[in-house]
């Protein structure tokens, strides 16, 4: 399924004023995009959206007992919205984590703006959107039998984005089309959240050699 950008309706949860305030003015023209501090003023306005941007750290407010990292990924995506991480957070293991927690992808604020739209945008029409990082944690877990359910085909663009290779190059080495190498390496990401939607934190242990507690995030 694919959308149009305009006819969206999107939600951002930042606790910084600037990325509230400035995002609905950078982002080209959408249907609506409104912004919140917390989960919980978002939850508790319960806006009719497409996608909903979360950020990881929302203590920057002040206020105590906001949900934040995975406990507020979970709150919004056990609400039924689609939630895309907006972070500077780099640490795969904490972002596995919130994908875990509901997460339908990840984005970091260094990513320019077209980036960002694609990625609302994919997440909106039911897609999944993962950073190169976790392209490597999922190689991983799929070299140590945690995804069997991959082609091979699946494999081989899994492989290449891996080791950084463009969508391009991938499709002239195995002769296919840049579409499909991307449709491929969705359908790859797609089974990879439902994978850690499916295993706990310490199947994800067991596999990477992490320790305890390290999915929680902040």
């Amino acid at each position: 399924m694919t959308v149009e950008w305009s006819t969206l309706a999107v939600a951002v949860i930042d606790d910084d004023t600037v990325i509230r305030q400035g995002l609905p003015l950078l982002l080209p023209p959408a249907r609506s995009i409104r912004s919140f501090a917390d989960v919980e003023t978002f939850l508790d306005a319960a806006p009719e959206v497409d996608a909903v941007l979360v950020d990881l750290v929302l203590s920057g407010t002040g206020r105590q007992g906001v949900r934040q990292g995975a406990a507020g990924v979970r709150a919004v995506a056990a609400s039924g919205y689609r939630a895309l991480i907006y972070t500077n957070e780099h640490r795969r293991e904490v972002l596995a984590g919130c994908l875990a927690a509901g997460a339908r992808g990840v984005i970091h604020k260094a990513e320019e703006m077209p980036a960002l739209v694609s990625a609302i945008t994919a997440v909106a029409a039911g897609g999944t959107v993962i950073t190169p990082a976790l392209v490597g944690l999922a190689e991983v877990v799929e070299r140590r039998g945690g995804m069997p359910a991959l082609s091979p085909r699946q494999r081989e663009v899994l492989s290449g984005r891996a080791r950084g290779q463009s969508f391009q190059a991938i499709a002239d080495r195995l002769y296919i089309s840049r579409r499909t190498a991307e449709e491929h390496m969705n359908l790859v990401a797609a089974k990879f959240v439902d994978y850690l939607s499916t295993h706990s934190a310490a199947d994800l242990e067991r596999h990477l050699g992490l320790g305890p507690g390290d999915l929680m995030g902040p």
